[in-house]
Formats: structure tokens, sequence, C-alpha cells
């Protein structure tokens, strides 16, 4: 059956709770001023290699510790951080049933990614995944959607679900996969995802009704 590829940061996961929590966290351990927890979790939450993310921190706040041992706390935390709706879980669900491949591609590291994917049981939900660390290549390249679909034995037709214009949207679109937009507030101009969306669970009911349920923009 044709692919759904699913994003996972932002679009399965919330990544953005998760990434405040473990902001707070880092600040109470450090003894940072209270308004650290809103510039730390922005700037984790951006679309950058972690690795630069975390050496501007550190560099910024001039603490007595590596970016690297501060990065890996960090993505040793945030498996157990993150969560998925159960609207999303049931979604999955049906999307498999109807027929539907479902893979994961993301970008970031190997043992973040996968601890994420694993402890919120998505693994029991998709057919497969491909990490950017692990294949060597980043969205919105078309490599990293061509491995996955090679990963999972089907052919690159179908839909990307993802919240990055950049990355998802134009990606996929470039690989010729309709695409699905969780609309985060993100100035569309340039892009045309085939639908706009507001959760995995919407995507998944205008592709299984066969219509779209939201306004293209």
């Amino acid at each position: 059956m044709p692919l759904i590829a699913l994003d996972l940061d932002g679009t399965l996961v919330d990544q953005a709770s998760a990434a405040r929590a473990w902001s707070a966290g880092f600040v109470d351990e450090w003894r940072l001023p209270a308004g650290e927890v809103d510039v730390v979790a922005t700037a984790l939450t951006a679309r950058r290699p972690k690795g630069e993310v975390f050496s501007e921190i550190i560099g910024r706040l001039g603490l007595p510790t590596a970016a690297d041992d501060v990065w890996l706390d960090y993505r040793s935390r945030m498996p157990s951080l993150v969560t998925v709706t159960d609207e999303d879980r049931i979604a999955l669900t049906e999307l498999r049933a109807a027929g539907w491949t479902l893979g994961i591609v993301t970008n970031g590291m190997l043992d973040n990614q996968e601890g994420k994917i694993r402890r919120t049981c998505l693994d029991s939900l998709v057919d497969g995944w491909v990490v950017s660390d692990d294949v060597g290549v980043r969205k919105p390249a078309p490599a990293i959607f061509e491995a996955l679909a090679s990963r999972l034995g089907c052919a690159l037709e179908g839909w990307m679900i993802g919240d990055s214009l950049e990355l998802d949207v134009a990606g996929g679109a470039a690989v010729g996969l309709r695409t699905a937009w969780l609309d985060d507030g993100s100035d569309p101009t340039g892009y045309r995802p085939d639908l706009v969306v507001d959760s995995v669970a919407a995507a998944a009911r205008a592709i299984l009704d066969g219509q779209p349920s939201a306004t293209p923009r």
C-alpha cells in the first residue's frame, strides 16, 4: 500500500512541552534566573542541529560544563518527557487498518529519536522509521525519504504529514508525496501543502475520508 510518512517532533510527539520541562530542570540545577526557562526552551525547539544549539547555550551562560555533556543529558531524558495524544494513537491504528504503510522520518540523533519512538510505544503503531543521524542525510533532502521507502519496502507515493513547511512540506512534495501541514503559525507563503490541519488525527480523518477536511493555503 502507499506510504504515509510522519514527522516526529512537533507532529507525533509534543516536543515543545518536553523541551520546556527539560529546560526547567536545567535552569533549576544551575540556579539560573527563572526567565532562562523560556529562552532555553525556545532555542531547543528551533529546527537546527542540537549540537549547535547547546554550544551556544553553554557559551552564552558561561557554565563550567561541556556542551556535549549537557546535550547527552538532554538526549537521555527527552524520551521520558515527550507524549503522544490518544487521538493520534487511534488515528495511526485506523490508518494501518485501512492498509496504509506508516513510517516516521525525522532529523536528530539516533539514541534520542529512537528513545522517543520506543518510550511512547510508537514503534508498535508504525511500520518503521529513519533517523537522519543513522542514514547520514537530513530532511528536506530527497535521500532521507527514499531511505524510508526502501526500509519499509514500499513505493515513495502517498502522504507526508509534518509541522515544518521547509522540511516536511517542501521535502515531501519534492519526492512526489502529497503533504499535510500541522499549522504552527508560520507564514506559508511560497509553500503549497495539500492540507492544513491541527493534528495527525485531523490529517488521518481527511485521508481516510478521501476529501480534505481543512482548507489548503
